[in-house]
């Protein structure tokens, strides 16, 4: 494999992750994206960000599977287990299985820094974890989450002031 698919494919594992907070999920993610990757390969622009391209297609992805999470969850309410089959079949009956014991893999990040990263809203922890962890440009990452560079940028601000007021407390630090 070249080393630039290897570090693509690194990248949208710890993106991934991020976005599932599962490392089960995280896996079905990146495979999933990496399909329909291949499958929409002539959409790509060449000469463009293939990084941002890729996580464009796992973020919308990722939203995809959180509508069907949700709508599956109130058809079980209303209509009970019954309906299960129902739903279970328009996924080709995919089953995930997760094992106790599972090692995660290490993301280089302690427990606090991940814990932080997890308290943060949605859209912060998405640009914070594009930008920072991921070495995106404001562009691409403006790019990847279908919003003006400025609403990046902002997002950024407020995102990593929220990791120092929440680290900083842990420390006994006053956060500026």
């Amino acid at each position: 494999m070249p080393e630039a698919i290897g570090d693509e494919i690194t990248s949208m594992k710890q993106l991934a992750r991020w976005y599932t907070t599962d490392p089960h999920e995280a896996e079905d993610l990146v495979q999933d994206t990496m399909l329909l990757a291949l499958r929409f390969q002539g959409s790509f622009q060449p000469g463009t960000n293939m990084r941002a391209w890729l996580a464009r297609v796992m973020r919308n992805k990722h939203i995809s599977n959180t509508r069907r999470k949700r709508l599956e969850r109130r058809a079980l309410e209303l209509e009970g287990t019954a309906c299960l089959l129902d739903w279970s079949v328009g996924e080709a009956g995919r089953k995930t299985t997760r094992f106790e014991g599972d090692v995660d893999q290490n993301d280089g990040l302690s427990d606090p820094v991940v814990a932080a990263l997890s308290s943060l809203k949605p859209e912060f922890r998405e640009v914070v974890v594009l930008c920072d962890l991921d070495g995106m440009s404001y562009a691409d990452a403006a790019t990847v989450v279908r919003c003006p560079v400025g609403t990046v940028m902002s997002r950024l601000h407020r995102g990593r002031r929220a990791l120092r007021s929440r680290l900083g407390s842990r420390l006994g630090l006053v956060a500026a």
